[in-house]
């Protein structure tokens, strides 16, 4: 045993020893890793340390098959104006995203695989809610399939690297390779894809996160040299704020969702609680969406914003646009 250890360390091997779970032997050793000084003397330890954790990986996947009464994503209750899940490598940030963007407190660490579960939190863009999920890691050697049940069911995806990587290239790859092993394809456009019977295709974003680390210019310009033309990649720092501006509002975009705010015959409308649609809903759809009765007792709405003048009468087929303020007659 290397002389001169931490006593973080000695206690973090004592909670392994002390460990009754897989999981708690797990999160002992990820600590223990963390902490032991990297140097010739500890070269040794350090690869029985990973070997072990390995293993215990490994028997906690084993243990997991054939238990299918456990679905975390039926946990997550759909909230706000869409969802968008949180996908990447070990230690790339985000839960430290996660948590600049919503003000969250999902648990941070400097070790790998903190995030066992995923973590849904609400972030805030103008006037509207978005629901971001956080998701274990994904690496070649860890895999929880059913991280690729979430990405399907969500609107779109940010895939998170680490700009203070070497393997940041590699991050990429392993993460959209895992997704495709359970038919889930990240896409950066979904206007010329559409979902099949095999492949969920979802629109996505790669965030560059940690662009406050040493050397993170110059890997970002690789990262951009090899996928800009197939991912729009974004620049962020969680810990600055560097970005998260225009993170938000891409979030926002990717959703390919309009604001419509209505309003009664001589009244003002609350421009503080617009009607979520998808892009291309009409005025009937406006409606549905308030109740199913009121649109079948619909006979014209008024449109300000997109119409040619304002207050303009519309048939129920109109298209809505982005901001628009409707008023409905039945």
């Amino acid at each position: 045993m290397p002389a001169n250890l931490p006593p973080e360390f000695i206690e973090a091997r004592e909670r392994f020893q002390r460990a009754e779970t897989i999981s708690e032997k797990i999160e002992a050793l990820q600590e223990m890793l963390a902490i032991l000084p990297k140097h010739k003397g500890t070269e040794k330890l350090y690869a029985e340390l990973r070997r072990r954790l390995s293993k215990l990986r490994q028997m906690e996947q084993q243990s997991r098959k054939g238990k299918s009464t456990f679905n975390p994503t039926a946990h997550i209750v759909r909230q706000g104006a869409g969802q968008v899940a949180l996908v990447g490598y070990p230690n790339v940030g985000k839960s430290s995203l996660l948590n600049a963007l919503t003000g969250a407190q999902s648990k941070v660490a400097d070790f790998p695989y903190t995030t066992q579960l995923p973590v849904p939190a609400m972030m805030q863009f103008e006037n509207v809610q978005i629901q971001l999920i956080d998701t274990p890691p994904i690496s070649s050697e860890y895999f929880e399939p059913w991280i690729g049940d979430i990405v399907r069911r969500s609107d779109a995806a940010l895939l998170v690297v680490d700009l203070s990587s070497d393997e940041l290239l590699d991050q990429v790859d392993v993460v959209r390779d895992c997704l495709r092993q359970v038919k889930v394809e990240l896409v950066g456009n979904t206007q010329d894809v559409k979902d099949d019977m095999k492949v969920a295709y979802r629109r996505a974003v790669i965030v560059a996160n940690k662009v406050d680390a040493d050397g993170a210019n110059e890997r970002l310009e690789i990262l951009r040299e090899f996928y800009s033309d197939q991912l729009p990649i974004l620049p962020t720092s969680a810990i600055t704020g560097v970005g998260l501006e225009e993170l938000r509002r891409t979030i926002w975009q990717m959703l390919d969702a309009i604001r419509v705010y209505t309003k009664r015959p001589g009244e003002k409308p609350d421009m503080s609680a617009p009607f979520i649609l998808r892009r291309g809903s009409t005025v009937l759809d406006l409606a549905e969406a308030i109740h199913n009765d009121f649109a079948e007792r619909l006979k014209y709405a008024r449109v300000w914003g997109s119409a040619k003048f304002p207050g303009q009468p519309v048939e129920k087929d109109y298209v809505l646009q982005e901001g628009d303020i409707v008023e409905l007659h039945t």
